[in-house]
C-alpha cells in the first residue's frame, strides 16, 4: 500500500522545527594531527614563552646597537668579530663594547646584545667587522616571550582549527586538543546499493551518499560514523536505526523516504519513535523525514545524491553547525548569473557553478550524477519567482569551503586538455558542454576561454566577430571497433553506434562523415559527450561502433580508421584576454611540453 505524503512545510517551516531540537555537543581529545576542521572546546594558555629565548630573526652580527650609531655607507664602524653561536646551543660568550658575534636566523642572543646587523649590510676586512649602517635596540632580534607569553591566552572556545591555530597550538607544545564532538550516524538505504569497489548486477548502483554526507559532516565540524547500507527490510532496518542511536546523537539516512511501497523508513521511524513532518514544499527534496528514533534526531534524506547533499545543507548543516558552534562559517559566495534561469514558481534549490564572479546553472536534474560533480553548491530561488535574469546577483550557498578554480573553460571534449592541465599551475576548470555553448559562455564573458571544433566543410558554430581565435591543434578523428572488419561500415544499419550529445560538434562531423558514405538512417544507443567514454563503450561490448579522436581509440587498443580531421581552436573575448591566468594558458599552447604530446 502507498502512502500519501503528509501536508508540505515551507522550508522555513521545517528549518525552524529543526533547528528547535539540536542535539547537544559533546567532547573529545584528539592528536593534534587529527584536529584540523574541528571546533575547539577548551581555552588554551600557553604554558611557555614563545620564542622560550631571546633569538637572532636574521643571519647576521650580534652587538650593541649604540655603537652602531655612527655607521654609514662611506663610514663604516669597526667591531671586533669575537665568535659565533651554534644553533640549539646556549651561548658561552658575553658581547661588550665594540665587539660582535656571528648569528643565524633562530639562533640564542648572547648576552650583552640587543640587536642584530643583518649580513648584508657588513663585511669582513682585516679581521675586523665593518657595519655600515646603524641597528636599533631590538632590531632583527625576537625578545623570549615576545611571540607568545607564558600564561597568555592563545585561543578560546569555538574556534575552528584550520592550519594557523594547529601551528599556534604545535607551538607552544600541545600534542591533543580537546574538541567538540557532535557524533553524526550516516548511512544509506536500497536493496540498489552495493559498496563501491564491489561487482554491479543489473539494476544496482553504488552507494555514493555514505561517502559524500559523511564528508559534508565532517566539513561542518562533526565526527561522521558510517554505518554503510541499510536494506529495505523491516527487521534490518529497525536494528540499524537502534545501533545508530545507541552510538550517536544524530541520524541521518538517505533514501527510501518517498511514499512508495517499498521505502519503509518513515514506517520503522514511527514504530521506534515518531514522525516529526514528511515532506517539503521544495526542489529538490519533497520526500524529506524528520523525527527521532529513541529521542535522537533523525533527518531521512532524499536518495539522489544531489538531493541528498542539498538537503543536508539546509537542514543538516545548520543543525550540525549550530551543535558545534561554527553557524558564522557556512561558506558563501555571490556572482552574478551567467544565464536567464526559469523555474516552476515554487521554492527550488537549483544547483550551479561559481566561477570568477560568475555563476552558471548545472542542474540536469536530481537524478544527475554529473550535477553532483560539477556544482559548487546552490541558489535558492523563493516561492513564485518563475524567471531570474541574466546577469541579476544572487548568493550561493557553497557545499564546501574550497578555493575558485582560476579559470573556467568551457566547449569541446579533447583528451589532450588533460596533458594541458599538468603543464599549468593553478587549478583550471575544463566544462564539456560542446562548441556551441562553450562559444556562447564565452561572448558572454562567463566562460574564459571557449574550446571550439573547426571541420571543413561546416560553418563555424561562434560569432568570429566577437570572440579573437587562438590556433590549438589538429586532431584525426575515426571510426573504432574491436572488430577491424566493421570499419568499412558495411551494414552499418544493423549494428550498434554510440552518438554523440547535440550540444557537440562531434554530432554534426559525425553525421556528415555518414552522410558523404551512403548512411544517413543509422540508429544510435545512447549519447556521448566524451572520446574516452565512445572508446570504453566500444571496448567493453556495449557498442560496436564509435566515431572519436585517434587517441582515445589508441588508449583503448582498438583497431581504427581515419575518416575525417577537424582543427582545436580557443577562442577568447578580448575582455579577458589580458587577465594573466588567459595569458599563462596561451602560453602554455606554446610550450613544448604540450607540443610534444600534441605530436605523439
Amino acid at each position: 500500500m502507498q502512502k500519501e505524503f503528509r501536508t508540505l512545510l515551507s522550508l522555513d517551516e521545517a528549518r525552524a522545527i529543526v533547528l528547535d531540537r539540536v542535539p547537544k555537543a559533546g567532547q573529545e581529545t584528539v592528536p593534534l594531527e587529527r584536529a584540523f576542521g574541528r571546533v575547539l572546546d577548551e581555552r588554551v594558555v600557553s604554558p611557555v614563552d614563545v620564542p622560550g629565548f631571546d633569538r637572532a630573526a636574521m643571519d647576521g652580527y650580534a652587538l650593541k646597537p649604540a655603537d652602531t650609531l655612527e655607521a654609514r655607507e662611506d663610514r663604516p664602524v669597526a667591531f671586533a668579530l669575537i665568535g659565533t653561536v651554534p644553533m640549539g646551543r646556549m651561548p658561552e660568550i658575553v658581547v661588550g663594547e665594540g665587539e660582535a658575534v656571528e648569528v643565524s636566523t633562530g639562533s640564542m642572543m648572547p648576552v650583552g646584545a640587543d640587536a642584530v646587523a643583518m649580513v648584508e649590510h657588513a663585511e669582513i676586512d682585516g679581521g675586523l667587522l665593518l657595519i655600515r649602517r646603524p641597528v636599533h635596540v631590538g632590531e632583527n632580534a625576537h625578545r623570549a616571550g615576545g611571540d607568545v607569553a607564558f600564561g597568555e591566552t592563545v585561543l578560546l572556545p569555538g574556534r575552528k582549527l584550520t592550519a594557523r591555530e594547529i601551528g599556534l597550538l604545535a607551538a607552544v607544545g600541545r600534542k591533543d586538543v580537546r574538541v567538540r564532538s557532535l557524533r553524526v550516524a550516516v548511512a544509506s538505504s536500497g536493496d540498489e546499493l552495493v559498496p563501491p569497489g564491489e561487482s554491479l548486477a543489473p539494476g544496482q548502483i553504488y552507494d555514493i551518499n555514505s561517502y559524500s554526507i559523511a564528508a559534508a559532516v565532517e566539513e561542518c565540524g562533526g565526527s561522521p560514523r558510517v554505518f554503510g547500507i541499510l536494506p529495505d527490510d523491516h527487521d534490518s532496518m529497525a536494528e540499524g536505526l537502534k545501533g545508530m542511536a545507541k552510538q550517536c546523537d544524530l541520524i541521518l539516512v538517505s533514501g527510501s523516504t518517498s511514499a512508495g511501497i517499498g521505502d519503509m523508513v518513515y514506517r520503522v521511524v514511527e514504530e521506534l519513535g515518531n514522525v516529526i513532518f514528511h515532506g517539503i514544499n521544495l526542489k529538490p527534496g519533497k520526500p524529506t523525514l524528520f523525527g527521532t528514533v529513541y529521542r535522537k534526531p533523525f533527518i531521512g534524506l532524499p536518495g539522489y545524491p544531489t538531493s541528498a547533499l542539498t538537503v543536508f545543507g539546509q537542514l543538516a548543516a545548520p543543525m550540525i553547525r549550530k551543535a558545534v558552534g561554527t553557524e558564522h562559517l557556512a561558506p558563501r559566495t555571490r556572482g552574478r548569473l551567467a544565464r536567464p534561469v526559469r523555474s516552476e514558481g515554487r521554492r527550488q534549490m537549483l544547483s550551479v557553478g561559481a566561477v570568477g564572479g560568475w555563476v552558471y546553472p548545472v542542474d540536469k536534474g536530481s537524478g544527475s550524477i554529473t550535477t553532483l560533480a560539477q556544482a559548487d553548491g546552490v541558489i535558492e530561488i523563493p516561492d513564485q519567482v518563475e524567471y531570474l535574469d541574466q546577469g541579476e546577483v544572487v548568493e550561493v550557498q557553497l557545499f564546501g569551503d574550497y578555493p575558485e578554480p582560476a579559470l573556467l573553460v568551457e566547449g569541446e571534449d579533447c583528451p589532450r586538455l588533460e596533458a594541458l592541465a599538468e603543464v599549468l599551475l593553478f587549478e583550471t576548470r575544463f566544462v564539456s558542454t560542446g562548441s556551441r555553448r562553450g562559444a556562447i559562455s564565452a561572448e558572454d564573458g562567463v566562460s574564459d576561454l571557449a574550446v571550439v571544433s573547426r571541420s571543413e566543410g561546416l560553418d563555424p558554430v561562434w560569432d568570429e566577430a566577437a570572440l579573437e581565435p587562438f590556433e590549438g591543434y589538429s586532431r584525426d578523428l575515426v571510426i573504432m571497433a574491436r572488430d577491424p572488419e566493421l570499419l568499412d561500415l558495411a551494414g552499418i544499419e544493423d549494428l550498434r553506434v554510440v552518438g554523440w550529445s547535440r550540444d557537440s560538434e562531434m554530432s554534426r562531423v559525425f553525421r556528415k562523415v555518414l552522410e558523404e558514405s551512403g548512411h544517413s538512417s543509422v540508429g544510435f544507443v545512447g549519447q556521448a559527450r566524451c572520446h574516452a567514454a565512445v572508446a570504453a563503450s566500444v571496448k567493453a561490448g556495449r557498442a560496436d561502433l564509435g566515431f572519436g579522436v585517434r587517441e582515445a581509440a589508441e588508449e583503448a587498443s582498438l583497431a581504427f580508421r581515419k575518416v575525417a580531421e577537424d582543427e582545436i581552436l580557443f577562442l577568447v573575448n578580448p575582455e579577458k584576454k589580458d587577465r594573466d591566468a588567459v595569458r599563462v594558458f596561451l602560453e602554455a599552447l606554446e610550450s613544448d611540453e604540450f607540443r610534444s604530446y600534441s605530436r605523439t
